[in-house]
């Protein structure tokens, strides 16, 4: 199994044939349960689902070599005990055990945009894996991307502003960087740049409930509302930026508009929580309206009054917490709310506003998304002293140093964020399905600690492997090992940044059979291969989290199509690529280059 159960006794090692008649439950824990595949020689077996509550996310399982009973508490527990059933399937088989087993933390969530029309089955795949992982809640960013009847401007400008910088990779960065000012990055991947009706976003709301996941939606305000404000350029901050990305919180308008937002999305959502934003707040008291009154006043005036018209529809409040955070690094340089002067390219740009002291100005029922973790447990206590919930955002798990301490000083769990497509491929090479694995064992395990990285995160290459192909040998594939020595300097792809598939295709193997059939796979550096001088993390000497986060992005990249391991002192890749003739015999795999790097086979073989 994957995650470790708290209290797990194995009283008879040999595996039992699964079961198929369930009983006691129904919905996707039911789905998940009748999923397990059953021996094709085996008894009939019962699956007894039993609804305790007070275990409430935790469940109980007792396996009998006739009878599997299922002791679960709230609804969604019943889908990760039926989960559980299923992974011990995936890898050592069903067999005759006890188990026990709760979250050690009470929010695992997920962040992501909505889907363009063209991936909401890839969307929903991607729902059933957040409930096999054991994650409880979804945040899902709306902005533009929702049908709004107040005011369809805002969809009409959006898609505008989409087509704009959709017309080749990189547009966003030169919009982003190209004033004298800072600005929120762009977020045009969500939806695709679609806008999805009402009925659709509620149909993916549903899909997201029915697995067991509470669904926050992200309503970027203040900042991060290029889709109001290019809808309704006289509610900008800056009146000279011709893409403004922040409202001004004192024009008589703003609220007419923003609450009108809320109403939509809580109409849609139904939700207990909505997200308001507030991240990357760089222009504040600008315009003639606010030049004389203070940065932090108005950024907590605007939360406020947001969390207070919130808090009146009975909905609590989260958001991004970093402008409450002085930051300052050892080599002088600020961050969140400390403001101070930025430069880009050696020339100032405009100061930063300072923002920390509205952490006490903000109501303490908001739930703040803590996502500047890396610079130090110290800026944890920030939120703990002064009486708000926190879980990390922008989670990557591999990468917070202290985990046990922070979590028992009252860290609540966390989210892994995707910025960009929700299409596979740009999943993966945004390291999004080594994140989702990874931190899905931190967030539910007891036993999880930093002096277990190097073998949670080998642990979580092999699983991120065996969640996209399954058990090999039970499917026809083609599994190759190789390597290659192109090296492409990592990168992620979002905010804009598009991948270029020509510029990363090595070549292709062709695949001959014995009676002259052929075949070919592409292979492109960062899906299915990677540099033999990536370095790869391996064994407990590399626990040192300087070493990690300069070398896990390559790796978290090539993660789920591949699983990187040592061989020799390389980097070499085992991938697969799927046969479509496995009853044929295979005569020669032969490696075309399209460029010139090298690209070593080392071995291939094929499955089933």
């Amino acid at each position: 199994m994957f995650f470790i159960p708290c209290r797990f006794e194995k009283t008879i090692p040999a595996a039992i044939n699964p079961a198929c008649i369930v009983t006691g439950v129904s919905g996707y824990a039911k789905q998940l349960a009748l999923s397990i595949p059953k021996s094709h020689n085996g008894k009939i077996k019962l699956i007894e689902f039993v609804n305790t509550p007070d275990l409430f996310e935790g469940y109980e399982i007792d396996v009998l070599a006739d009878k599997i009973t299922v002791r679960y508490g709230l609804d969604r527990s019943a889908i990760y005990a039926a989960a559980t059933l299923l992974q011990m399937h995936n890898t050592d088989g069903i067999f005759e055990c006890t188990l026990k087993d709760s979250p050690d933390c009470e929010f695992r969530g997920y962040r992501v945009y909505l889907p363009g029309h063209a991936y909401f089955d890839g969307f929903k795949k991607m729902v059933d894996t957040l409930a096999y992982y054991k994650y409880n809640t979804i945040i899902l960013e709306v902005g533009g991307a929702m049908q709004y009847e107040r005011h369809p401007k805002i969809n009409e400008k959006w898609l505008e502003f989409a087509k704009e910088t959709h017309k080749y990779s990189g547009m966003t960065e030169e919009i982003e960087f190209g004033f004298d000012w800072s600005k929120n990055s762009i977020h045009t991947e969500n939806a695709e740049g679609e806008v999805l009706t009402k009925a659709e976003v509620k149909q993916l709301v549903d899909y997201c409930k029915s697995r067991g996941l509470a669904v926050i939606p992200e309503v970027p305000t203040l900042s991060h509302s290029d889709y109001i404000c290019l809808a309704y350029p006289e509610l900008a901050e800056r009146q000279n930026d011709p893409y403004p990305d922040t409202y001004c919180p004192n024009h008589p308008d703003t609220y007419k508009v923003v609450f009108d937002i809320i109403d939509e999305v809580c109409e849609v959502f139904n939700p207990e929580i909505v997200h308001i934003g507030h991240d990357e707040m760089y222009s504040s008291c600008i315009c003639p309206r606010c030049q004389d009154l203070d940065p932090a006043e108005e950024y907590a005036k605007d939360i406020t009054k947001i969390h207070d018209y919130l808090k009146a529809k009975g909905i609590r409040t989260m958001m991004w917490g970093e402008k409450l955070l002085p930051v300052v690094t050892a080599d002088g340089k600020v961050y969140g709310g400390a403001g101070g002067r930025h430069y880009r390219k050696g020339k100032r740009i405009a100061d930063h506003p300072v923002l920390f002291y509205c952490q006490k100005m903000l109501p303490r029922d908001i739930i703040m998304l803590h996502w500047y973790y890396v610079f130090g447990i110290q800026y944890d206590f920030v939120y703990h002293t002064h009486g708000y919930t926190a879980v990390y955002g922008n989670l990557s798990a591999s990468n917070v140093e202290h985990w046990r301490a922070r979590k028992n000083l009252g860290i609540k769990g966390g989210a892994p964020s995707n910025w960009g497509s929700n299409d596979e491929i740009y999943m993966q090479r945004n390291g999004q399905f080594f994140n989702l694995v990874f931190s899905a064992y931190a967030l539910w395990s007891h036993d999880y600690d930093n002096n277990r990285f190097a073998e949670i995160f080998t642990k979580t290459l092999d699983e991120c492997y065996r969640l996209k192909y399954g058990k090999l040998e039970e499917r026809p594939y083609i599994e190759i090992v190789h390597t290659t020595d192109a090296w492409f300097k990592y990168k992620p792809f979002w905010c804009g940044i598009f991948i270029q598939k020509e510029k990363y295709l090595l070549g292709n193997y062709e695949l001959t059979y014995d009676d002259g059939t052929k075949t070919s796979f592409e292979v492109i550096y960062g899906e299915n291969i990677s540099s033999e001088k990536t370095p790869y993390i391996n064994g407990a000497d590399n626990n040192a989290f300087d070493e990690i986060t300069l070398t896990e992005s390559a790796i978290k990249e090539i993660s789920y199509s591949t699983v990187p391991f040592v061989m020799d002192g390389r980097t070499v890749y085992k991938t697969a690529f799927p046969n479509p003739y496995p009853q044929k015999k295979i005569k020669s795999l032969e490696y075309i280059p399209v460029k010139p790097a090298k690209v070593e086979l080392i071995s291939y073989r094929a499955t089933l």
